[in-house]
């Protein structure tokens, strides 16, 4: 699970603070860990959609449940959720009945589907009887094991997850190997346990080199890989009204960025990668197509020659069609070249976005006024290649690129050390001049209004669902979106510290009354 599925996983929690006990369940290490200090506060909390899936009762249409079974991890992870199930249906009701006091979960390793989980019981009798096993001994502690896991060697080759559990003191351990088990047993030995990262009602570390190398994670995080590095840190927390995660890591090179407050903003943000501008310009304003060609220019060649060749045949010459010449591409970058040639010799370094909920797209950048002339002019070749004769207009401080009778293809306006381009001069009147904020990494706001108002065209433009393929958008955030019903907004702010960077993540969420 990706930081960013974590901190949706829990969105309806509205009613907690910080919570940071002295919880250390003795957890080994592994990629991914999870701590929940206080399993009855956690419990009043869980509401909604999150409560029914982790009872075990979606509803039919549940929209995250339904997404996640059409993928190849999800199908899978079902068929052996079901096989563990007949040895230990673990739902959240049945974990309730232990009364933990806490929590502790770790995922050892993703393939092998291998975990333990660790409870803080105070009861001296479990209120459910666990399945018996063949009993074994550890280090002098005592466990059952019900069936080996993949981890293990398994000889059954159609079940990953095994089963074992020890009970030590208050401590109850569950896992999905022995090997799992007998690690979590060491760890309790040596009196080591997994001290909550960061405090908050769930607490969570997950290790980036390890699970970026896990063909399982690579194939569910659909994603790009970011700059960070080592471990990062989360927490939930509820913070002035909202629920808040919060994000720690120790390394993102990346240098400070610019903001803007804009109206009616449906989403705006600023992102910290330059190289990132091209292909967003390019398919969101300059050519507004899914996927622009490399090369969308037919090769220019020789016309016939007038002089009368013998090897000539000019009657089969169609001057409507480009020739082909032997050995030579049959297209060329054109316009593109140059375009490559201004950017390497300015190079943008981080831009910004505002798009309203009309739909009109807004990029910002950095830009030389001194270079103006120049960007203006690629962006009307580029436009004339695509449409015919294209001419600039100045529209109050704006310039607009226009096509045909008239019709607005692109604008542009600098607004202090930064030029806005969007398609119409009039999307641009109100574009604010960006400001700098250091240690400011990365910032975006979304409003998820106008984010579920466009479930349809995300549909039409992944097309249908196919168990091969995960669609990002309609499977996984239009179905996390069906999960959080209560939630209107989205704001993540990233800064650097002293410590290397932390990151804020606030869900907004519906008054009260609207709930």
């Amino acid at each position: 699970m990706s930081t960013r599925m974590f901190a949706l996983l829990f969105v309806p929690i509205t009613s907690l603070g910080l919570i940071a006990g002295d919880v250390k369940p003795p957890l080994p290490e592994a990629p991914i860990r999870v701590v929940i200090p206080d399993v009855p506060a956690f419990d009043a909390a869980l509401k909604g959609a999150y409560r029914r899936a982790l009872t075990g009762n979606p509803k039919p249409n549940d929209p995250v449940a339904s997404a996640w079974r059409k993928t190849q991890v999800g199908s899978k992870l079902e068929d052996q959720w079901m096989k563990f199930s007949k040895d230990l249906p673990l739902t959240w009701d049945e974990i309730l009945k232990f009364h933990p006091k806490s929590l502790g979960l770790a995922l050892l390793e993703v393939g092998h589907l291998e975990a333990v989980l660790v409870m803080e019981t105070p009861l001296a009798a479990l209120a459910t009887a666990l399945p018996a096993g063949t009993h074994k001994s550890h280090g002098g502690v005592s466990y059952d094991l019900v069936a080996a896991g993949a981890a293990d060697g398994s000889d059954d080759p159609d079940r990953r997850m095994g089963l074992a559990w020890a009970r030590m003191g208050e401590r109850l351990i569950l896992a999905t190997s022995e090997r799992a088990l007998k690690l979590a047993i060491d760890e309790a030995q040596a009196g080591r346990g997994f001290t909550a990262p960061l405090p908050g009602i769930v607490s969570m570390e997950l290790d980036l080199e390890v699970l970026r190398k896990d063909r399982y994670f690579k194939r569910e995080f659909l994603f790009p890989e970011g700059p960070e590095t080592g471990k990062i840190r989360a927490a939930l927390r509820l913070d002035g009204g909202h629920l808040v995660e919060v994000r720690e890591g120790v390394n993102d090179p990346r240098g400070s960025v610019f903001t803007f407050e804009a109206p009616a903003a449906a989403a705006q943000g600023w992102e910290p990668e330059g190289q990132e501008f091209w292909p967003a310009f390019r398919r969101g304003l300059l050519e507004p197509i899914p996927n622009p060609a490399d090369k969308p220019v037919p090769a220019l060649v020789p016309l016939p020659s007038a002089a009368r060749q013998a090897t000539e045949d000019r009657y089969a010459i169609n001057l409507t069609q480009p020739m082909l010449v032997a050995g030579a591409s049959p297209w060329e970058e054109g316009d593109l070249k140059p375009w490559k040639a201004l950017l390497d010799k300015k190079p943008i370094l981080s831009w910004g976005y505002w798009i309203t909920q009309d739909g009109a797209r807004r990029l910002a950048f950095a830009w030389p006024e001194a270079m103006d002339a120049e960007f203006i002019e690629l962006c009307r070749v580029t436009v004339a290649r695509r449409a015919g004769k294209a001419t600039v207009a100045k529209i109050g401080d704006a310039q607009e690129i226009r096509v045909g009778p008239g019709l607005a293809a692109l604008a542009i306006r600098r607004t202090g050390d930064f030029l806005w381009v969007g398609q119409h001069a009039q999307d641009l009147q109100n574009a604010p001049s960006p400001k700098s904020d250091a240690g400011l990494i990365r910032w975006a706001k979304v409003d998820l209004g106008a984010v579920r108002a466009e479930a349809g065209r995300w549909a039409k433009a992944e097309g249908p669902a196919r168990p091969e393929q995960v669609r990002p958008l309609s499977d996984r955030v239009l179905g996390l979106l069906g999960w959080m019903p209560a939630t209107t907004s989205i704001w993540v702010e990233r800064r650097k510290t002293s410590a290397g960077w932390e990151e804020k993540i606030v869900f907004g969420t519906k008054a009260q009354g609207e709930q």
